[in-house]
């Protein structure tokens, strides 16, 4: 079992749920030294070291099933690393999905945006990766 942050479309319920079956206990969470960035042509971000921090979710005690399922979904483009996360009561550490630095190619400057994720693209990225989840 490991405790996952999520940055993108994956903090949000109805992505989340798609994927995983487990019920996982979650809050919010931040993590120091990374940026996240738009994909070219994409609703989802990517992330990858740099002097920022980004908000997330942080879901506790995934199981090894679920990992797998994550696993998968992230592709080839994303490794899975153990990184410290802070929450409103403590810092923890949990893995993450980071861009792998030979795909940063895809990395579009503009920074992305939860707000317009949940109002625009959440409908398209769902529609996009029905296939899939």
């Amino acid at each position: 079992m490991a405790h996952i942050f999520t940055y993108g479309s994956l903090m949000f319920d109805p992505v989340w749920r798609k994927l995983v079956k487990g019920n996982y206990s979650a809050t919010k969470g931040v993590l120091f030294d990374y940026a996240r960035r738009c994909v070219k042509e994409e609703d989802y971000p990517v992330i990858f070291k740099a002097n920022e921090k980004v908000k997330g979710v942080v879901y506790y005690d995934v199981s090894d099933e679920d990992t797998t399922i994550l696993d998968d979904f992230e592709g080839e483009f994303y490794e899975r690393i153990t990184v410290d996360i802070v929450t409103h009561t403590q810092t923890i550490q949990a893995e993450v999905y980071v861009l792998k630095e030979a795909y940063f190619s895809i990395i579009d400057d503009t920074p992305w945006s939860e707000e317009a994720f949940e109002k625009e693209g959440m409908r398209r990225f769902l529609e996009s990766y029905k296939g899939f989840i």
